[in-house]
């Protein structure tokens, strides 16, 4: 069942960058993904505790990217009223920029971290890929590229919960195959 919360989680994560639909897929795949890690984190509590880390950050960063973008009208709107119409709106949008790039990279390390442990855990390669894959979009982010690198690293996330039985089952038949010295 952890594993069916990890594909639901991973396919909201993914499609988070809708701009309508965002908020809602961020919390109900950060949701979902929680309770499959809580599942996994039976043996390395770091796993989840990670996660959390990270999710928060990630939504606080989420809630400064929408609060940028009333910054940046009502610089706007007091730009008009300025003399030089260029500074309030220069600075609102390096200030708030700046807060969410740093609050967007932590929560990537954090979700770096916790897929990592899980990748170790699981034996699934696709997590930790996944996860190196959100700290470069994370990163990269400053250009658009980094946007799509994060949807390709949530969709590594994916592939590693949908593909975690089938590793472990063939790791079993192979001990299983192994002569005995």
């Amino acid at each position: 069942m952890s594993k069916v919360w990890g594909i639901i989680g991973s396919v909201f994560l993914a499609f988070n960058f809708m701009p309508s639909l965002s908020p809602f897929f961020t919390i109900f795949g950060y949701v979902s993904l929680g309770i499959a890690l809580a599942f996994y984190s039976e043996d390395n509590e770091k796993i989840f505790n990670y996660f959390l880390i990270g999710a928060m950050l990630s939504f606080i960063a989420s809630v400064l990217f929408y609060f940028k973008l009333f910054a940046v009208l009502t610089s706007l709107i007091f730009s008009v009223f300025s003399s030089n119409p260029l500074i309030p709106i220069t600075f609102s949008v390096v200030l708030y920029f700046g807060v969410y790039y740093i609050f967007l990279v932590l929560s990537a390390v954090y979700f770096q971290k916790s897929f990592s442990i899980l990748s170790e855990t699981t034996n699934n390669r696709y997590f930790k890929l996944g996860g190196n894959f959100l700290i470069a979009g994370a990163v990269l982010s400053i250009f658009a590229i980094g946007f799509i690198i994060t949807v390709i690293g949530w969709i590594l996330v994916l592939i590693g919960f949908v593909t975690l039985e089938e590793i472990v089952d063939a790791e079993i038949i192979e001990q299983e195959k192994l002569p005995k010295n």
